[in-house]
């Protein structure tokens, strides 16, 4: 990866988040969690991290409803998204990255550097 990044984990799991948090540092990356949606938008008032991780199952806030709410604000629409989730199949995906549970560290990975790498030039 060309920069370090900050990654938002959020998913109710405690555990999920724990050990993604563990890869995800293992790459360099400094990680924030949260356990539902509403934790989360109230993470992002705080942080403003290049990649945002969530699953779609979540109690409180599910991943639907949290991503309908950071479309309604553009500087939150901005950051690249990926939905870490069995469910993702149900409906369509659109803009968001989709990886599946069980997670597949190598497509992580690739999302990752895809992420980390520098923007071209104007």
């Amino acid at each position: 990866m060309a920069r370090a990044l900050h990654i938002l984990v959020v998913d109710d799991d405690r555990d999920f988040r724990e050990g993604l948090r563990g890869v995800l540092e293992d790459q360099g990356c400094t990680v924030s969690e949260a356990a539902d949606g509403a934790l989360a938008l109230q993470a992002l008032l705080k942080v403003r991290p290049h990649l945002i991780l969530f699953d779609l199952e979540m109690p409180v806030m599910n991943g639907w409803d949290f991503y309908a709410e950071i479309q309604k604000d553009t500087a939150f629409a901005a950051i690249p998204i990926a939905v870490i989730s069995s469910a993702a199949h149900k409906r369509p995906m659109g803009r968001i990255h989709v990886l599946r549970k069980p997670l597949d560290l190598n497509k992580l990975m690739g999302l990752l550097r895809a992420i980390g790498e520098p923007a071209a030039p104007a």
